[in-house]
């Protein structure tokens, strides 16, 4: 297990170190796509469209929803290839193959701590006040880290058999985003459909972010939900990347 865990580690910190080697801007990356996504969605959907957010600026509102989407997505799109880009060391060493795409969402960790803070300049620069709870939402990186996890140990064994596999994928992840209440306010969506942000844990993040920045409410309910579907798809992401994890060498 400790060797498990260096190994984790020497990946993960080899990713952060590449990500913005031959960059002109380099980390500023980690702030700048964020940001300029922010702005983007703000003129489309907080100026043309006009959607309601209870008075909350619709900027920081955004920025809100984006902390946990950027998380999965950027984990999600690097570790579904990681099979693919590492086909020289899969094929030619011996260790844990799922060490390359659980590294690669790892890596995302810093990139999600400096969002987060970015998030809270914001929230004070619109003059609301901030006290410690703020750090809970921290805590939902666990659940979000093992959802996106298990969802991605699936997808990168397909993908490096079926490599039409992670385009499919990947037009499936604009569906999901206009799924989540990134955009949009929770209660936009019909009583009906509700059920459908229960079960996704990115939807009970952002819903838990904004009920404790925007209504000092501590959702821990909403946490125990997110742990529970997020648990069994990791666990089922990870037996089936097991299972199979010895046919990737013949197959990749």
């Amino acid at each position: 297990m400790n060797l498990y865990i260096q190994l984790l580690e020497v990946f993960a910190f080899r990713e952060i170190k590449s990500r913005y080697k031959a960059s002109i801007l380099g980390p500023l990356w980690i702030i700048i796509n964020p940001l300029l996504t922010a702005i983007m969605l703000s003129v489309v959907f907080g100026i043309f469209v006009k959607i309601k957010t209870d008075n909350i600026p619709y900027f920081l509102f955004v920025v809100s929803g984006l902390l946990f989407w950027n998380f999965f997505q950027q984990g999600f799109i690097f570790a579904k290839d990681s099979l693919v880009w590492g086909r020289e060391l899969v094929v030619k060493t011996v260790f844990p193959k799922d060490i390359l795409p659980l590294s690669y969402i790892l890596s995302k960790v810093p990139d999600f701590l400096i969002n987060l803070a970015i998030l809270i300049c914001f929230y004070l620069f619109y003059g609301f006040s901030l006290d410690a709870s703020v750090l809970l939402i921290v805590i939902f990186l666990v659940p979000t880290f093992l959802f996106v996890s298990g969802i991605s140990l699936f997808v990168a064994l397909c993908n490096s058999i079926f490599r039409d596999f992670g385009r499919v994928v990947e037009l499936f992840m604009t569906v999901f985003f206009y799924m989540t209440p990134i955009i949009y306010p929770e209660s936009f969506v019909p009583e009906q459909y509700k059920v459908l942000l229960m079960i996704n844990p990115l939807a009970l993040a952002i819903i838990f972010t904004r009920d404790l920045l925007f209504k000092h409410l501590v959702r821990i309910d909403l946490f125990v939900i997110s742990i529970s579907i997020s648990i069994p798809v990791f666990f089922f992401g990870y037996f089936f990347f097991k299972k199979y994890e010895k046919k990737i060498v013949d197959l990749i």
